[in-house]
């Protein structure tokens, strides 16, 4: 039962990626972790922090922070909007040094942060989009996820 219902869940995140619609959220609701090409479940540590998977919090006050999936990171943000374009620029000012395993993946999800130009919220996701506006990154909030511990 519990395989099915991941099954539908993670069916559920992929499709919708493609699709937005308008859904009441907000950048600064919640912790933000990636959704396509992850599973739809999320570890807590012992503080009680995402585990594993890559992710991003806006705070009110114009800070940045998240995980890489190995290190943490810190830094600012601006949005403002142009002709119906929310336009947004991330800034990674500072990060843990752990010795990373998949490297590679830590410095592509950091640039593809560095690169975002605008964003999306809709259908319980948040989509930063490159400067083709294309999405770059798909995330969705942690407090709809499935929580393991």
């Amino acid at each position: 039962m519990i395989r099915i219902a991941t099954a539908i869940l993670a069916t559920a995140t992929f499709a919708a990626c493609d699709g937005p619609s308008d859904s009441g959220l907000v950048l600064e609701s919640d912790f933000w972790v990636t959704a396509c090409g992850a599973d739809s479940t999320v570890s807590l540590d012992e503080e009680g922090m995402v585990d594993g998977s890559p992710s991003i919090e806006f705070l009110s006050d114009g800070q940045v922070q998240g995980f890489t999936c190995c290190n943490s990171f810190f830094g600012r943000y601006t949005t403002r909007d142009s002709d119906s374009v929310h336009l947004i620029r991330i800034t990674v000012e500072g990060m843990t040094l752990a010795l990373c395993p998949h490297s590679d993946r830590e410095q592509e999800y950091l640039e593809q942060l560095r690169h975002a130009k605008s964003y999306v919220v809709s259908s319980d996701r948040l989509l930063l989009m490159d400067s083709t506006g294309s999405p770059a990154l798909t995330f969705i909030p942690a407090s709809k996820t499935q929580k393991k511990q």
